[in-house]
């Protein structure tokens, strides 16, 4: 008979291989099929995949299931609460950015690193072992730098982008050995694993993008294809990191969390900020992604599931409402190349069914009443205002320079003078499609928050309880 370990073993790998044999096809089928259909099919199950292992731990005891536990000083596979949040919410990401992406960047060897990315990102989201994060770390980084190589005018991007990166991986490896060495999780740990917790700290400083080691992201958004950029920033696969190694310490919250959910706030303000000071609508997508995921720290080191609930639902809001963002940005360059919003350009007249979603997403972004940012921004400032008012206080800045940041780009993308004998581009079927399904999510559960907030509750207690098992010894026989 298949347990439910069994079944959420068979649910992760089915994720984490869809993409990769979906590569693998495209590899032997090179100009003799389409890339997208192969794409959309590969992420369809991936997505099928994440839903089904979801659906199997909510409905469970809540239990984490574990795979190569206690493997020099982790999980090689960890499906709890966690994984099963962002597993659906990474293949619904990435299924997005198949079916908007333009035809000329469907290449077939562009769709086949995509889809080798994706499988990377899930197999990243399932493991909680502090090398096999380092391994999966350097595997994607190696791999994005490549990708933006060979993008056309990117090889100044993929030398910041790498060189920053470069010192992110020497980090987390060192950091990850001596987490296994010394694991902090456990009582009586020691200095090992305190300096294994500050050097993954500074790793995930430099990759989530975190002041002072942020240049990167505006080189990113600007020098790469924004597939690229989405790929690589709306996982958040620096904070999976956090969540995994420096959330539930024995000691209780480390400072090197509080370190970074304080410098996090900073960042999130900050690049609210200069979003509301671009020159064009690249530079206004990366600096909202930079400030709306740095905001997830707002609440990863809270000590109680209130706080931790905040954080994640930002997580999912954000990441959805900025790839619509991103994607309406991708498919008006794909109309009429690269947009300034320094002066009004007048697209709405070129593109109304673009301009509805840009603003919608816009809204769905900085915490319109009805949508799932509103939820998230209720939930974390609930949860870290009594106890840490200037938290409360840079997530309101934050969201108030978002908000003019938005409204600011959208009246200069779609106002203004039209020319009589400007193009018309109609909205194409699969962006309609992709469009319509995130918003049918941001919206959907805005407006009926109920079940979504009470499993990010259960997700959250189970994110704190997450190494609670690491504590003691298992008895012969006993399954974590």
């Amino acid at each position: 008979m298949i347990t439910a370990p069994g079944v959420s073993l068979a649910a992760v790998t089915t994720c984490v291989a869809a993409p990769l044999v979906g590569a693998v096809v495209l590899r032997f089928t090179e100009r003799r099929i389409s890339p997208r259909p192969v794409a959309i099919a590969a992420i369809g199950v991936s997505l099928a995949a994440a839903v089904v292992t979801a659906a199997g731990w909510h409905l469970g005891d809540g239990r984490p299931a574990c795979f190569g536990h206690r493997l020099a000083g982790g999980d090689l596979v960890l499906v709890d609460g966690l994984t099963s949040l962002l597993l659906p919410y990474v293949a619904v990401v990435d299924l997005a950015i198949v079916l908007v992406a333009p035809r000329r960047a469907f290449a077939s060897d562009g769709v086949r690193r995509l889809l080798a990315g994706a499988a990377v990102t899930f197999a990243t989201l399932v493991t909680a072992h502090p090398a096999a994060l380092a391994v999966l770390w350097a595997v994607s980084v190696v791999a994005t730098t490549s990708t933006i190589r060979g993008t056309v005018g990117g090889r100044a991007t993929a030398r910041v982008y790498g060189s920053m990166m470069a010192v992110a991986i020497v980090c987390m490896a060192v950091g990850a050995a001596l987490l296994v060495a010394d694991p902090p999780w456990v009582a009586g740990s020691g200095t090992k694993g305190a300096a294994g917790g500050w050097l993954v700290a500074l790793a995930v400083m430099i990759r989530k993008g975190l002041i002072p080691f942020h240049s990167w992201y505006p080189a990113l958004f600007s020098g790469a294809s924004l597939a690229t950029a989405l790929v690589v920033t709306m996982p958040q696969v620096a904070t999976y990191t956090a969540a995994r190694l420096l959330v539930g310490h024995a000691d209780g919250v480390p400072h090197e969390l509080v370190v970074l959910a304080n410098a996090a706030l900073l960042t999130a303000a900050y690049g609210a900020a200069l979003a509301v000071v671009q020159r064009d609508v690249r530079g206004l997508v990366g600096m909202l992604a930079m400030s709306q995921s740095a905001m997830v720290f707002a609440g990863l080191s809270g000590t109680v599931p209130t706080e931790l609930c905040g954080a994640l639902a930002v997580w999912v809001s954000s990441g959805l409402a900025l790839t619509g963002i991103g994607l309406v940005t991708w498919a008006l360059e794909s109309r009429g190349g690269q947009i300034s919003i320094e002066t009004l350009q007048g697209r709405f007249a070129d593109a109304p069914a673009l301009a509805a979603f840009f603003l919608l997403f816009g809204l769905a972004a900085i915490g319109f009443p009805g949508t799932l940012s509103f939820v998230a921004d209720d939930l974390i400032i609930a949860g870290s205002l009594d106890d840490h008012v200037h938290a409360g206080i840079l997530v309101i800045v934050t969201t108030v320079f978002a908000a003019i940041a938005v409204m600011r780009g959208w009246f200069r993308v779609f106002g203004g003078p039209v020319t009589v004998d400007a193009p018309r581009h109609a909205i194409l079927l699969r962006e309609r499609v992709a469009f319509t399904g995130l918003l049918a999510i941001l919206f959907g559960l805005g407006l009926w928050p109920g079940p979504f907030v009470h499993s990010l509750e259960k997700v959250a207690a189970s994110l704190l309880a997450s190494r609670q098992h690491h504590e003691s010894p298992l008895a012969p026989g006993d399954h974590p």
